[in-house]
């Protein structure tokens, strides 16, 4: 699929630009320097303990803007210094994580109290919430002293920090929206795509492929934040709907490395594995339902290391064993692996040193969907081609099992099932039939002098001038040794006569070079019958062998027709 293949590439390239940072945004956040940290393991410290001169030695500075806890059940304080806010004007300071459950903001007042900003999870209905992580700060705000930032999350709690100007706050989301636009575009049009293909082939690879294609969409909104332009009510369902798309995710991948690789007969083992990872994957939309996000939370990130690890020993045995669309396929998972590598060190805060975009993930999605898909079309091109293979050699077989080799023409048995055929259908439409049968004269006389090679060459020659003279619905057959049939559908008692005439003139005419000055003349006597009301195989065939040793009797090289 040539054209296929080039699609995916063109949405490849389309997918890639902006995602290397080819979209210029213009928009730079102003990122804290340094940050107080403070883990609360309790969850109860208030704003009045978090900012007293006591608990002040207690932060840990940290350099940057990006912290991270990993899994951790602990609320963590962070003390930002309003010195490094944007200067002047109204301002946003947003989390970046994909999801939080309880983000709190306490800004000190010009008064001396504190004036608290929420969002999170939890707290959908909190006031003055923006589509994001993100709190607006009032811009009568002290750009002296400390902000307070409460975070707690059952799910990673890891994050990054920016500060806006309000204006540049938006043309970043707007930004980051053309980013993500470009990265589903490419996922949708996978999904177009291969829906199109599988309305085609009804191929369930690709139905299970669509599913998986699915399930990593709707995934991706979860991890990448999209999911929270859901209404604010759904906001605290978030965790459990990440944790049942994850289970669809991880079992209709399985279930599609069993069905591409058709693992079962390839590497019953790793199909058995594959199975078993299916059931887990169930077992995390249990857990998803129910609402046990902690302990899903965990095996999600273990099936996201283990997953791909199977995917890939399955590959790699298949292609092994000479499948080559396991190619695409293991470079696909392949890029998954190292993009659930990524995000499993970027959820546990292991990447500070080297930061990583959040879309990380996401691109990762994105290249495998696409070398998946071109994956597909190349087992689609590779089963296309075995079954023109296989289709060619059954016609083979099917040719040599009702072919006489020497000669070319139908064999005995092709004979008497398409004689029996033909007479029944002519019977049923009323329709005539004629049969020639037709012998070498003196043929054992010929083998005797000049040799079997030789009466070889005398059969083969008869076969070729019986193709020549007859209809393409006619059925040329050698019936016997040297005894041979035509069967004439449609054909009238004086058609009949005449196509026996042209065979056997036509031989009559043809000289034999034997030897270096041998030459020779072989003629047949031919009999003919029309099927008559009543015939069946045996009659129709008895009175054309009685005329054909009428002929032999009358002196050979002629032509008898029964009832004469």
């Amino acid at each position: 699929m040539p054209s296929a293949r080039l699609g995916l590439l063109i949405g490849l390239l389309l997918m890639v630009s902006p995602a290397c940072g080819w979209l210029p945004t213009g928009q730079t956040p102003h990122l804290p320097t340094e940050v107080g940290l403070l883990e609360d393991p309790s969850g109860k410290m208030d704003i009045t303990q978090a900012a007293s001169p006591q608990t002040a030695a207690r932060y840990q500075t940290r350099s940057g803007s990006r912290m991270s806890l990993g899994f951790s059940r602990s609320a963590l304080w962070v003390r930002i210094p309003l010195d490094q806010a944007p200067v002047s004007g109204r301002w946003v300071l947003e989390v970046d994580a994909p999801w939080m459950d309880r983000v709190d903001l306490y800004l000190p007042t010009p008064k001396g109290g504190w004036k608290r900003e929420s969002t999170g999870l939890e707290q959908p209905s909190a006031a003055n919430r923006l589509p994001l992580f993100a709190l607006p700060v009032p811009s009568d705000t002290p750009r002296q002293g400390h902000a307070y930032l409460r975070l707690q999350s059952v799910l990673s709690l890891n994050t990054g920090l920016r500060m806006w100007p309000q204006t540049q706050f938006v043309a970043s989301t707007v930004a980051d929206s053309y980013l993500y636009g470009y990265l589903y575009g490419v996922l949708g049009a996978m999904v177009l795509l291969n829906l199109l293909v599988f309305a085609t082939t009804r191929d369930r690879a690709y139905l299970i492929y669509l599913l998986y294609l699915v399930s990593i969409i709707v995934h991706q909104f979860c991890l990448q934040g999209q999911i929270l332009f859901l209404p604010a009510v759904a906001w605290p369902l978030v965790p459990h709907i990440s944790l049942v798309v994850s289970g669809c995710v991880f079992f209709f991948g399985a279930a599609f490395c069993r069905v591409f690789l058709n693992a079962r007969a390839v590497a019953p083992l790793v199909n058995r594995l594959l199975i078993g990872g299916q059931a887990v994957a169930l077992v995390l939309v249990l857990l998803g339902v129910t609402g046990q996000i902690w302990w899903g939370t965990w095996l999600v990130h273990t099936l996201a290391l283990v997953g791909p690890v199977l995917a890939i020993v399955a590959g790699i045995k298949a292609l092994a064993g000479g499948f080559r669309p396991a190619r695409f396929y293991l470079a696909a998972w392949a890029v998954l692996l190292l993009g659930s590598m990524a995000w499993g060190a970027w959820s546990m805060g292991w990447n500070l040193l080297v930061p990583l975009p959040r879309s990380q993930l996401a691109v990762a999605a994105a290249l495998e969907c696409i070398l998946l898909s071109l994956a597909l079309a190349d087992r689609i091109r590779v089963m296309q081609h075995e079954r023109r293979v296989l289709a060619q050699r059954e016609r083979r077989y099917r040719q040599l099992s009702i072919t006489d080799e020497l000669t070319g023409l139908f064999n005995t048995r092709y004979f008497w099932s398409k004689l029996d055929s033909e007479i029944r259908h002519a019977h049923d439409l009323g329709q005539t039939l004629g049969l020639v049968l037709l012998d070498v004269d003196n043929f054992k006389r010929f083998n005797d002098t000049f040799g079997h090679m030789e009466g070889d060459k005398v059969l083969a020659k008869l076969g070729k001038l019986m193709q020549a003279t007859v209809r393409p619905a006619d059925s040329p057959c050698r019936y016997g040794g040297e005894e041979f049939a035509l069967i004439l559908p449609g054909a009238e008692s004086q058609a009949t006569r005449e196509v026996a005439e042209r065979v056997r003139q036509a031989l009559a005419r043809h000289v034999f070079l034997l030897g270096k000055s041998d030459r020779e003349v072989v003629t047949v006597s031919m009999g003919t019958a029309q099927l008559q009301p009543g015939d069946e195989c045996d009659s129709l065939v008895r009175r054309a062998d009685k005329a054909l040793y009428q002929a032999k009797a009358l002196g050979k090289n002629q032509t008898v027709s029964a009832g004469d």
